[in-house]
């Protein structure tokens, strides 16, 4: 096997799902989520607004006073601010779950998150769009796209873009449609184990040497936002990532790519990443 676009395709027909193109009247909106850390904060909303286009759903939880009053005073010079709702509280599943649900309600055609500790680069929400025609002109129905990619985490890579088996909930955007089938069906914390098998036996890939995924460990607990990929590939939709990633640097201590093992994905490389396995 050289590609898994074959098998993309497959799945893609099984479940009737076609290719979607960003249009130049699709509303797009992104869950900002924040807790504190206002200086995080700023230096991340100041390197996304350096690019408009798109929405933003600001649910915050903090506990600060000074955090609390950012979502009021912040003034954006060209993302637009939608809403802003405080005391957002029960954890990352749960403001995940609450800002898509709320997205989708306003009428969104394209339904992201983003993470209060990630510094963008400037273009970085015109290459996240173009990542869905790249895919959707190799006749791959994507899903969700990140531009915040890591090496660890890419499966082929393609020309302009990456297919991923993971992408994590720091930076994401799907379509309407994967958006909706992830408030419906939102997926339990698994097992590394639990993600191997499902790669195993439905791309038929062997992901045994993915660093980030085992870090050692066969009965490993992740969290739900490492089985996003797996509810979308079961669906008919693929994860992608853009070539090169298109962020500076992560803020929170522990995260960096360097200390995932990694790094951000580069230009230069076409392919398969792992080994084909003998089902």
């Amino acid at each position: 096997m050289t590609s898994i676009v074959p098998k993309l395709k497959e799945l893609q027909e099984a479940k009737g799902v076609s290719p979607k193109k960003p249009q130049k009247k699709d509303k797009v909106g992104f869950v900002f989520s924040t807790k504190d850390r206002v200086d995080f904060t700023k230096q991340t909303l100041a390197s996304l607004d350096r690019q408009g286009g798109y929405d933003i759903l600001w649910l915050d939880g903090s506990d600060q006073e000074e955090a609390r009053r950012l979502p009021k005073i912040y003034r954006f010079k060209n993302a637009k601010l939608k809403e802003y709702h405080l005391d957002i509280k029960g954890g990352p599943d749960k403001t995940i779950q609450l800002g898509l649900r709320r997205l989708l309600e306003l009428g969104y055609d394209w339904c992201g998150l983003i993470e209060n500790d990630i510094l963008f680069k400037k273009g970085w929400f015109k290459k996240l769009m173009g990542l869905f025609r790249l895919a959707s002109n190799d006749g791959i129905a994507a899903g969700a796209a990140t531009v915040r990619n890591y090496e660890s985490r890419v499966l082929e890579y393609r020309k302009g873009y990456t297919i991923n088996w993971n992408i994590g909930a720091g930076m994401i955007l799907f379509t309407k449609e994967a958006a909706r089938l992830l408030v419906e069906n939102y997926p339990p914390h698994a097992t590394a184990f639990d993600s191997y098998k499902f790669y195993a036996g439905n791309l038929g890939l062997d992901l045994s040497s993915a660093k980030e995924l085992w870090f050692g460990k066969p009965d490993r607990a992740l969290s739900s936002d490492f089985n996003y990929e797996t509810l979308l590939y079961s669906n008919g939709f693929a994860a992608v990532g853009s070539i090169p990633a298109f962020v500076i640097k992560e803020l929170e201590p522990g995260v960096s790519p360097k200390e995932r093992g990694t790094s951000y994905v580069s230009r230069g490389k076409r392919g398969l990443v792992y080994p084909a396995i003998d089902l």
